[in-house]
């Protein structure tokens, strides 16, 4: 990918990496997701580690290890979470797919683009 190139999808820097790398990039995202989505409960709440480990029934470094993204929690565990801080919890798996549509409304308009582009310097040259 050339610096010049917009990126259009933030996962594509990773195409060049490896399945299997890329795949621990996308857990490593999930759990970020997670640990932010507890420590934004905690601090919005005025809650300290200790308080919300009481109310989740968890210890304290149970609640630290999720909130800095070191535990992989299980289903069952996220879905207990939920129900005690009264959140919906929901898990959706999608098939990956490029809207050719999308894709080529991009294209297009990265074509056009560089065409006025062209057009002004042009005029530039014209205006000098």
């Amino acid at each position: 990918m050339l610096i010049d190139d917009i990126l259009e999808n933030p996962w594509d820097i990773f195409d060049d990496i490896d399945k299997e790398t890329k795949q621990e990039f996308e857990l490593s995202d999930i759990l970020v997701d997670i640990a932010c989505k507890i420590i934004n409960y905690r601090l919005d709440n005025d809650m300290t580690q200790k308080e919300l480990a009481n109310k989740l029934d968890i210890t304290q470094a149970m609640v630290s290890k999720l909130e800095s993204g070191e535990y992989n929690p299980s289903i069952g565990f996220l879905f207990k979470i939920s129900k005690k801080l009264g959140w919906k919890f929901e898990l959706t798996f999608e098939e990956r797919y490029i809207d050719a549509s999308v894709q080529y409304s991009i294209e297009k308009d990265k074509m056009i683009n560089e065409k006025t582009y062209e057009e002004i310097e042009l005029l530039k040259g014209f205006a000098a």
